[in-house]
Order: C-alpha cells, then sequence, then structure tokens
C-alpha cells in the first residue's frame, strides 16, 4: 500500500519567497522591525495583567470586575484577529501591518484616556484584535525573508519579541504602571509601537511578492479538517503554560515558602526558558515534520509531574519553571508549520489561529487552576490541571493530525483479477533491496508491478533541498505515470526498501495492454494523471527555472512547462533561494533564464533547449508514420485523437506547447460537456491523456519550417533543426496568432514582459489590486478580462468595435459589463504606451474626442489574427495567407479540409473561412481524420 510523505508545507511560502528586490533593504533590520512589534504588542498585553488591581481603584469598580479588560483583549485576539485577517486578506503584507500597528497605537492611546471600565474593554479588545493578525502577516514576511523550508525559524523570529516582552516587557510595565499609574503604562507602550511602526516603515521590503491572497484562499484553510484538529491541539496543549504562569507567585509564596520578592525572578526564568525554547524550536520545525510538538508536550508532561511531586523545593521549582517555559515554546513554531502546511494558501490566517489557539490556552490554564485551587487540592495542584489538557492534546495530536495516513494519494488500485491479467504482460524478476528500479534523468523507464517488493519512489536532493520521500508502494501496487506514455524523462527515482518480486512491463507492451484491456486502461490513465497532479507539485525539484520574473523569455519558458504540465519550481532571481540556486549553478545574470534539470544546467533556457533535456523534442527511429498533425490546438488535438483511434501511426508536433489559442483562456463555458467550464489549460490535458491512451507520439517543441511535396504520395515536413519526418498525410493545424500593434516601444515593453498574449495562471499572478489593460473584442479578450478582474485586478476592456457583443459570447459579454472591476472602452483604440521599462499608463483614443490616459501596468493583446502557414510551401492560401481548402479552391475538391496538395489537409483557425470557436475546430480535426483514409485508400 502507498504511504503519503508528501506535506504542503512550503506551497504558500514557495509564493512569497522571493526577498526585497531592493539590496538597500537588510534582512536582519527587517526582522528586528518585526520582533520590536511583537515586543510592543506583548508588553502591552502582559503589562495589563499586572496593574489590574490599579485599574480597579482608579475605575472605582472590584478587581473581577477590572479583569474583563484582560478578558476583553483575549476575545480581541481570538475573534477580532481572525476576522481582520479576513477583511483585509488582499492587502499587501506589509501594508497590513503598517495598518495593524496604527490600530494598534489607537487601541493603547484609547486605553490610556478610558474614562470607564466599559470603555477600558472595548479599547483593550480593540488593541487585542491587532495580536493574532500581526502576528500572522509578520511570519509570512519573515518567511519571505528567509525563504522556502523556513517557516519554523519565521515564526520563532515574531514570537521572539513577545517572548522577551514576558522577559522584560511585562516586568517593565508593571513597574511603570505600579510607579507612574496604569495609564502611563499604555502611553509607554503607545511609544515603543510607535518606534515599532517607524522601524517596519524603514526596514520592511517594498515588493508586490508580499501581495495578499483571495479571502476565499484564505476561507478554504478553515475547511480542512486537520486546521481544527491542531486549533484543538495547541489550546490544549499549551493551556499547561498558563497553568504554571499565571500560578508562579503562589508557587514562590505559598509552596516554596519563599518571600514574594523573589517572584520578578521565578518569572524572569521563566520567560528566559520560553525564549530558549523559542528559539530552537523554530530550527527544529524546520527539520521535523512531529518532533518539535511530541518533544515538547513530552518535555512539559514530565516537568509538570516534578513540580506536582517536589514544586516546594525552589531548588527544584526554577529549573523547572525554566523547563516548562523552554519545552511549551519549542512546540508553538511546529504548531504554526504545520497550520500552514494544511492551509498553504491561508498562511496569514493559520498565523492568527495560532495566535487564537494560544489566547484560548491562556483561558483553559487559568481556569483549570482555578478549579483545582477551589477544590482545595494545594497551591501546586493547577500543575495537575496542566497535565490533563497537554496529556489530550498530545494523544489528539498522535491519534489523528500525526497518525500516519493509509491512504492512496495516486488514483485508484487494480484488484487481483486486473493484476493477474496485466501480470501477463511483463516478466517477473527479484529485486534486492536498495536497487534503483529507476532513477531520475533517465531517458525512460518501465512500468512495474510490485508482487511482494515495497519501494520508495523520491525526488532527488537538489543543490538547495534534501532528498525527499513522495511515496512508498507495496505488494499489490504498480509504479509509473504520465511520462511513461510522453517519453519525457524520467524526474523521480524508484528504490527498492524491501526486496522481494516485481514484473516489469516494457512500453510496447504497455501500450498493448492498454489497447487490449479496457478497464485496465481506464484504471491506469485515471492513475497516472492523478499522479502528474500530485508530482507537479512533490517533485517541482526536479526541474528549477530561475530568472527574472518580468522577463518575456521567462514567461514563455513558464508559459510552456504549465502547458506541458511539467512538474517544475520556479524561483525568482532576487529571491534567496533563487540566489542560491544561481551559485551553486555558476549561473549570473546573462545565463537568465536558467534552468536546472537533474543535475544539467540551461543556460538562456528556452522551450527548446529545456524539451531537448527532458526528451520531449522529436527523435527519428520510432518506425515509419502515416499521419503527422502539426499544431497541438483543439484542432490538431483532435485530428491526432481520431487518427491514432482509427489505427494511423500518429506524431503530433506543436512549436510551443499544447492547447494553442484555447490553452490561454482561463475558462471556456459553452463547450459541449463542460456545463461549469473548463480552462484551457484543463481541457488540454484532457485532450493529450486521451492522445497518449491511443498511442500518439507527442513532440514539443517542434517547429515545422517547411513542406517537401516532392513525392505528393509521401510529404515530409522538415523541422526548424533540419529534421525530416516523412509520413503519408500532413494535417496543417498551426492556426492563428495575435498581432502586435503598431505604437512605439511596443517590442521594448514586450521584451520586459509587459504585454502578454495570453492569460493564463502564471500571465495573471501578481496583478491583485493593479491596473491592466485588455485588448480586443472576441471572446478570449472577454475570458482574460473577467479572469484578471476575478483576480483583484482593475481591467480596461479596449475595444475597436462599438458593439462589444459583435464578436464575444453574450454569456461572457453579460459578465463584463456587471462587473465592477472592468471597464468597457468601445470604438477605442491604443495609441500610445508611457513608461520606464515597465508600462506605467496607456492612451486610449476614440475618433471625435480627446484621448484618455489610464493608469495600466500590463497590456494584454487579444487583436486579430495572423495565419501561422509560412512552413506551408506549396499549397495555396488567400491573399491574407490563411490556406484554401475543399471548395475553397479554384478547382475545388472533393475532400473536406483537404488542400491543393492531394494529402496536406488544413483545419481550425488555419482553414480559410473557418469559424474562431473552439467546437468547430474540433469538428475539423476530426472530419479532416475521414478525408485522409479516403486519401489514403488507394495505397
Amino acid at each position: 500500500m502507498f504511504v503519503s510523505a508528501y506535506e504542503g508545507q512550503c506551497a504558500a511560502e514557495e509564493k512569497r519567497h522571493t526577498f526585497a528586490e531592493k539590496p538597500a533593504v537588510n534582512p536582519r533590520l527587517a526582522l528586528f522591525a518585526l520582533a520590536l512589534g511583537t515586543f510592543a504588542i506583548g508588553t502591552g498585553e502582559f503589562g495589563s495583567n499586572g496593574i489590574i488591581q490599579l485599574f480597579a481603584a482608579d475605575l472605582d469598580v472590584s478587581i473581577p470586575v477590572a479583569t474583563y479588560a484582560i478578558t476583553a483583549y483575549a476575545f480581541g485576539v481570538v475573534i477580532g484577529s481572525p476576522l481582520i485577517t479576513l477583511l483585509a486578506a488582499r492587502v499587501n503584507r506589509r501594508t497590513l501591518l503598517l495598518g495593524l500597528v496604527v490600530l494598534f497605537l489607537v487601541g493603547n492611546g484609547l486605553s490610556a484616556l478610558a474614562p470607564n471600565i466599559v470603555l477600558l474593554v472595548v479599547f483593550r479588545f480593540v488593541a487585542g484584535s491587532v495580536q493574532g493578525a500581526f502576528f500572522g502577516a509578520g511570519a509570512v514576511v519573515a518567511a519571505y525573508v528567509y525563504g522556502p523550508g523556513k517557516g519554523g525559524k519565521a515564526f520563532a523570529t515574531v514570537m521572539g519579541g513577545l517572548t522577551v516582552a514576558t522577559i522584560a516587557g511585562s516586568p517593565l510595565g508593571t513597574f511603570i504602571g505600579q510607579h507612574a499609574g496604569w495609564r502611563v503604562m499604555y502611553w509607554t507602550v503607545v511609544a515603543v509601537g510607535l518606534l515599532a511602526g517607524i522601524a517596519l516603515v524603514a526596514w520592511l521590503p517594498r515588493t508586490d511578492d508580499l501581495h495578499g491572497s483571495p479571502v476565499r484562499s484564505e476561507l478554504n484553510g478553515l475547511r480542512r479538517i486537520n486546521v481544527w484538529l491542531m486549533v484543538a491541539v495547541a489550546s490544549l496543549g499549551i493551556s499547561s503554560i498558563f497553568a504554571v504562569y499565571t500560578f508562579i507567585g503562589p508557587f514562590v509564596t505559598d509552596a516554596a515558602r519563599r518571600d514574594a520578592a523573589l517572584i520578578p525572578i521565578a518569572l524572569a526564568v521563566f520567560g528566559l526558558g520560553m525564549a530558549v525554547g523559542n528559539y530552537l524550536g523554530g530550527r527544529v520545525a524546520d527539520r521535523y515534520k512531529h518532533r518539535g510538538l511530541i518533544w515538547g508536550y513530552g518535555g512539559v508532561l514530565a516537568l509538570l509531574v516534578l513540580i506536582g511531586v517536589a514544586g516546594g523545593d525552589l531548588l527544584v521549582l526554577l529549573p523547572c519553571l525554566f523547563g516548562v517555559g523552554a519545552t511549551m515554546m519549542f512546540a508553538i513554531p511546529t504548531i504554526q508549520v504545520r497550520l500552514t502546511g494544511f492551509a498553504p494558501d491561508a498562511p496569514t490566517l493559520m498565523g492568527a489561529l495560532n495566535l487564537a489557539a494560544l489566547n484560548l490556552a491562556n483561558s483553559l490554564g487559568a481556569i483549570g487552576g482555578a478549579v483545582t485551587l477551589e477544590a482545595g487540592w494545594g497551591t501546586l495542584s493547577t500543575v495537575w490541571a496542566g497535565f490533563v489538557f497537554t496529556s489530550a492534546g498530545l494523544l489528539l495530536y498522535v491519534v489523528t493530525v500525526a497518525r500516519p495516513k493509509r491512504r492512496r494519494p495516486t488514483g485508484p488500485a487494480l484488484d487481483d483479477e486486473q493484476f493477474r491479467r496485466l501480470a501477463g504482460y511483463g516478466e517477473e524478476e527479484h529485486v534486492e533491496a536498495g536497487r534503483n528500479l529507476y532513477t531520475s534523468g533517465d531517458d525512460s523507464y518501465d512500468f512495474f508491478l510490485l508482487r511482494t517488493a515495497t519501494v520508495d519512489i523520491v525526488r532527488d536532493a537538489t543543490a538547495i533541498e534534501p532528498e525527499r520521500l513522495i511515496y512508498r508502494g507495496g505488494p499489490g501496487d504498480f509504479l509509473g505515470e504520465l511520462n511513461l506514455l510522453t517519453g519525457q524523462q524520467v524526474y523521480l527515482t524508484a528504490r527498492v526498501t524491501s526486496a522481494g518480486a516485481v514484473i516489469r512491463i516494457g512500453a510496447a507492451r504497455l501500450r498493448r495492454a492498454l489497447a487490449e484491456q479496457d478497464d485496465i486502461a481506464g484504471l491506469l490513465l485515471a492513475a497516472f494523471q492523478e499522479r502528474r497532479e500530485v508530482f507537479r507539485a512533490a517533485a517541482g525539484g526536479a526541474l528549477e527555472i530561475v530568472g527574472r520574473q518580468d522577463s518575456a523569455e521567462t514567461l514563455e519558458l513558464r508559459g510552456y512547462v504549465t502547458q506541458m504540465l511539467l512538474p517544475h519550481t520556479w524561483r525568482s532571481a532576487t529571491s534567496p533561494t533563487g540566489r542560491s540556486l544561481m551559485t551553486s549553478a555558476g549561473l549570473t545574470e546573462a545565463d537568465l533564464p536558467a534552468a536546472v534539470a537533474n543535475g544539467s544546467v540551461v543556460r538562456r533556457a528556452t522551450p527548446r533547449t529545456v524539451a531537448q533535456t527532458l526528451g520531449l523534442t522529436y527523435r527519428d527511429g520510432g518506425g515509419p508514420v502515416d499521419l503527422v498533425v502539426v499544431g497541438a490546438g483543439p484542432a490538431g488535438l483532435a485530428a491526432a485523437v481520431y487518427g491514432a483511434s482509427e489505427g494511423l501511426v500518429t506524431v503530433l508536433l506543436d512549436r510551443s506547447g499544447l492547447g494553442g489559442q484555447a490553452a490561454t483562456s482561463a475558462r471556456i463555458e459553452n463547450y459541449l460537456g463542460f456545463p461549469d467550464g473548463v480552462s484551457g489549460v484543463n481541457l488540454t490535458h484532457l485532450a493529450m491523456v486521451q492522445a497518449l491512451k491511443f498511442g500518439v507520439r507527442i513532440h514539443s517543441p517542434c517547429a515545422a519550417k517547411g513542406l517537401d511535396l516532392s513525392d505528393e504520395r509521401r510529404p515530409v515536413v522538415v523541422l526548424e533543426d533540419g529534421v525530416r519526418v516523412e509520413c503519408r498525410a500532413v494535417i496543417a493545424a498551426t492556426g492563428a496568432r495575435y498581432r502586435r500593434l503598431d505604437i512605439p516601444g511596443w517590442a521594448a515593453f514586450e521584451q520586459s514582459g509587459c504585454i502578454r498574449y495570453a492569460a493564463t495562471e502564471p500571465d495573471v499572478r501578481g496583478y491583485e489590486g493593479r491596473p491592466v489593460t485588455v485588448v480586443g473584442g472576441a471572446n478570449s479578450a472577454g475570458q482574460a478580462a473577467l479572469s484578471l478582474a476575478a483576480r483583484g485586478a482593475t481591467v480596461d476592456l479596449v475595444v475597436r468595435g462599438h458593439d462589444l457583443a459583435a464578436r464575444m459570447s453574450s454569456y461572457l459579454t453579460d459578465r463584463i459589463q456587471a462587473h465592477s472591476r472592468i471597464r468597457v472602452h468601445t470604438g477605442c483604440t491604443v495609441s500610445e504606451l508611457a513608461g520606464d521599462g515597465t508600462i506605467t499608463s496607456v492612451v486610449v483614443e476614440r475618433p471625435g474626442e480627446r484621448p484618455q490616459r489610464l493608469a495600466s501596468r500590463a497590456l494584454f493583446c487579444f487583436v486579430g489574427a495572423d495565419p501561422v502557414s509560412g512552413w506551408l510551401t506549396g499549397v495555396a492560401k488567400a491573399e491574407d495567407g490563411f490556406v484554401l481548402t475543399d471548395v475553397g479552391l479554384p478547382a475545388g475538391s472533393a475532400l473536406p479540409c483537404q488542400t491543393s496538395s492531394p494529402r496536406v489537409f488544413a483545419v481550425g483557425d488555419l482553414r480559410s473561412g473557418s469559424t474562431k470557436r473552439v467546437a468547430t475546430a474540433v469538428g475539423d480535426g476530426a472530419s479532416a481524420v475521414s478525408s485522409v483514409h479516403a486519401a489514403l485508400a488507394g495505397d
């Protein structure tokens, strides 16, 4: 069976991992500013605990009533912080932190001015609502500074200010309150908070990489059961620290029978332990998944027993107080890492929940201790309440969150009868432990059934990341994923961990099994697809891309690997991990974009050079070819599927990646069979798997530069690298490309990545809250505008025509006109682009009116269409370059989609007079295959 070892711990950090692009920003100063902020917050919180009696006397209320101010602060953390986090989800984390400092200053300043207990309670709630949100956003910024895989260390840094507050801030606040008045204590907190705000303004990185996340992403984190289990684990487990901390005074004076003057020393010892534990815990949390929490909770339980038994001896009590503070704080960074691992898209909210759990633990510990005291069980009995709570938290963690999930992350399983049938296609062999069945970097590998052996699938160590276990396969399982069919280079290693028997099935026999065993074919294809989705994240280190985020070459490369569904990791050249990768690979700025794949370094990487490294370019020697389809958009994919399924040996070539213009669409909603819509990338992926199922050989990027028709019965497609692909028939499906506008500076802005011709995930990412311009009046432009607006961008849609509905489907026009973040400019053209290196504004003109300048950070162009037909030498074309077919030819033709060359066919947008829709392109592809069969009938 499979045991998943994949955790999404670093996913959120990878999205936000780049450190400030301005080298003047000092990481240590940025971290100090964050810690200073949490120190101010901790001083305000803990300092209040020492001046409750002063509230009561000055505001003329009883001490129990005065404690409502403390309770209100805790409610602010538990309720207000998560609420603020959600409301400010889209706000840049730096901006959010500065806003929280302002709210903190207001809350504490008003607390200092409160004329009565009611308003003081309200103002303490306001001040408390800052805490969790600040810690959550601060942890995200700290993770950005440290880089991926340092989430525990980042959270520990932010918590460091709080632990210092327990050592110095709390006694200082209490001292000021007792000698200068409780209001002066709050003004002191305001002063420290103001210093923290100034430090944050000066030293936090100014970068769009710290953008917020959609509210839906944050809320999705709340739907994960493990998040709530971790909150419960934290609330129960950490409560013991407060069952001790709250009652340190009685421990010293009553249990140890020492003078009250020793209480500050005991508090300082406890706080020092917290600081040490927090420092060490942050480092352990990043290396081990469970140990920080299990060791921390286990250590606390042992120390609680020691205090309960021998705490009356001060020489025992003081070291135990240090140990309790250290061991419990040792666990808290692990809790944060686990929370963000379960909800990687909601790191800020997870930080707020962690702090909320901490405050719930405060209440539980204090209440539990009070109950034991009220029961008359003695001063030290409070530790037993903590022992019960922490034991419950540890037990809950061990039996739920930490328990290995015996689940299959990799699709359906073969039953015994299917296993037996599939085994008949292979040969059994015995393998010893330690042997690699295949290794990352191999050109190809075989499919394996595991009869009695156990095998680990691992991602090899990279320059900056250690080896990682992806999953473990045991008897009855099978090894393999989509690259068995694509021919892509192997990117994971299969290592035998327990000797036994396996059944090896070669690629040719596997294809035969897929053709002959329908039920097994469906099961394996479903498993291969699911494994690819899992491995794309888990095995991303097998292909690492580093470059400048705003580079056109980088965008092209990232678009290619996304369209081809290649597992990869993107690293910005300005990020700590990006710089580390560049150093280890010997890369300079002149080498970017670059790719590191299985130890090979590709400088000035392009889709073609990366494809060559991964084994995805066309390689001759695959045997005779019946049909070559050039272009892998909807028409080409359909032609390949129908051709291969009807017995033709089919090769599919594309110059850039699969999907064509359809792959650039964020959502296609009018394609038959997808009532909820489908993204262009997903539609392409499904079509690709279908083509592979029938044996289509897919190669990309493979650009055709010519067509040799010297023998019309054996057309030859000539590739850019000179390779000749001879076949019996050619289907041309190279479509059309969007036009470039004749505007000064267009080429320079295109090179800088400010002008884009697609709205895929890499293209639209990073424009939340920023103005962009979309040019075009057809469906692609409409889909791009809606996709960008859904991401939080403000979109100006510029349409040359006067009627938006003239060329765009009504379901799109209705949504565009109803969307608050999209402005439509009909009858307009873009006449000017402004900006120094990057676009800052565009000028839009409408005849007879004054030009209008619009703020814009990028331009998405979906204007017109120029046919990609230059390679079709010897084939008749219309004046505009589109290919003439069947009835459009001067002499006419009896076969649909047939060109002037009898064994060359044109489909989709490339064909003159075609309807520019996905469904009609698919129909063209299917129809052309029927024509191919008719043309080949005489052979």
